[in-house]
């Protein structure tokens, strides 16, 4: 059975595990919290039970509705979830719209509004898994890749290795193959999916692949040359039967530049008072390792190539940035990165701060500063950035953040290219719903620690 198939179970599932959430806020607010809010049993728990269900339809579709159920993202599970949170919280506002326009609320609002966040992280959870679980049953998707450069081998390693899909690469075929013989590979190896990786096929040998996949019922994927283009904030169109590539505005610009600022004003006001303890503890473990200075400045680029001074707890010994070129040759970093697994550099302390991303907390006060955002790609050092191509340079367009795509999908185990890829996907397709599930993902992959060093 192909791990397509088991797509139906999902909205399924989704469903029940809105019902038993529901349901976990009505046993909070009228057994645990009834002491302290008082008992309301206007609804009987069938009743509690049947508008469960209904919210969690609602929800599903929503999140139909928002693309959480379509196979493939392009930010893997950080779309996925945005697009749970969205459809959990525009389901719990319809119901309220709902029941106060025909004035029939007679259930607690705390089980509603419980149900948003709950359902949000129960949900996203359980879909990490289910993605989990289906790429490694059923029959994986057999796939030919027409190009043998590095860019074809890089996105057939994505596929195998990172998609969300049960993908296996068969081959990476060269271009100049003759159709007789790709079309008896593609018979002969069962395939289903031709990717055409290769930027200089001749339109004549382009249009013979695409139309011997169409007679044969294969499916395909084109990718697109994006990198050699200035801009990556284009959408497909179609005007007159042709088919066009128009550019649009950057999604991080005017009234989404403001709501991106005041949501990292309220949150990290937020998370610097919760957090207060850790910074104190912090403080006083560098303090008695290694001694003063506490902090560490470092000189970062910010939006539009400007510099400012990137706060941290210092992890290293004091001096350490001077003896960076004495241990060039321990770099374990493709291209501008400089990353050593076992940096002779680090404290003790250090170790630990860095192993559970605490070094990284006072970046929240560069946050308040608005040199950084919450969210966002990461500040590169003045030496990195003299290494740019010129694609590389649009990260540099928007704010850099304290956590972002590349910190949550393995961070220095990441090569370059590949973080710059995921940085520039984020920046043209950024969202309000983004930037929380990377919140929201961001524990998990500091408990993980993949890449952490």
């Amino acid at each position: 059975m192909k791990n397509r198939n088991l797509q139906w179970l999902l909205p399924v599932t989704d469903i029940a595990l809105v019902t038993v959430i529901f349901m976990g806020g009505f046993w909070l607010r009228h057994s645990l919290l009834a002491g302290v809010m008082g008992s309301d049993f206007r609804l009987s728990v069938y009743h509690y039970v049947l508008t469960g269900m209904v919210l969690g339809s609602v929800q599903v579709a929503f999140m139909a509705v928002f693309g959480v159920y379509q196979r493939e993202f392009g930010l893997g599970m950080i779309e996925e979830i945005a697009g749970i949170i969205r459809g959990a919280l525009m389901a719990v506002l319809f119901t309220l719209a709902t029941t106060f326009i025909t004035r029939q609320l007679l259930f607690s609002r705390f089980v509603l509004f419980f149900s948003f966040p709950a359902s949000a992280l129960l949900l996203g959870f359980w879909h990490s898994q289910f993605r989990k679980l289906s790429s490694r049953t059923g029959t994986p998707l057999r796939v030919l890749v027409l190009g043998v450069s590095d860019h074809a081998k890089q996105l057939g390693g994505f596929m195998e290795n990172r998609a969300q899909i049960n993908y296996t690469i068969v081959d990476y075929l060269n271009p100049a193959i003759n159709m007789k013989e790709f079309t008896s590979i593609i018979k002969t190896e069962n395939i289903s999916e031709i990717v055409i990786a290769n930027h200089s096929i001749p339109a004549d040998k382009l249009s013979s692949v695409i139309l011997t996949c169409e007679k044969m019922g294969i499916q395909y994927k084109i990718a697109a040359d994006i990198f050699s283009l200035v801009s990556l904030t284009a959408r497909v169109a179609h005007m007159g039967g042709t088919t066009l590539i128009e550019s649009v505005p950057a999604p991080l610009s005017g009234h989404g530049l403001v709501l991106k600022r005041v949501t990292d004003l309220v949150l990290s006001a937020i998370f610097i008072t919760i957090l207060s303890p850790v910074f104190l503890l912090a403080a006083v473990a560098i303090i008695v390792d290694s001694g003063f200075p506490v902090f560490y400045r470092q000189t970062r680029l910010g939006k539009d190539n400007k510099p400012f001074k990137m706060l941290k707890f210092r992890s290293m010994r004091v001096g350490a940035h001077r003896e960076k070129e004495g241990l060039s040759s321990l770099n374990e970093s493709m291209g501008p990165l400089f990353k050593i697994k076992n940096d002779p550099r680090v404290t003790k302390t250090g170790k630990f701060l860095r192993r559970w991303s605490i070094d990284e907390l006072p970046q929240l006060f560069n946050v308040v500063w608005g040199k950084m955002s919450l969210v966002g790609p990461r500040p590169p050092l003045p030496e990195e950035v003299e290494e740019y191509s010129r694609r590389d340079f649009k990260r540099l367009h928007t704010i850099p953040g304290v956590t972002g795509v590349w910190q949550i999908s393995g961070r220095s185990k990441l090569g370059f290219d590949e973080m710059v890829k995921l940085d520039l996907y984020y920046v043209d397709n950024w969202s309000f719903w983004m930037d929380l599930a990377i919140l929201m993902l961001t524990p998990s992959a500091v408990i993980n620690g993949s890449g952490a060093y």
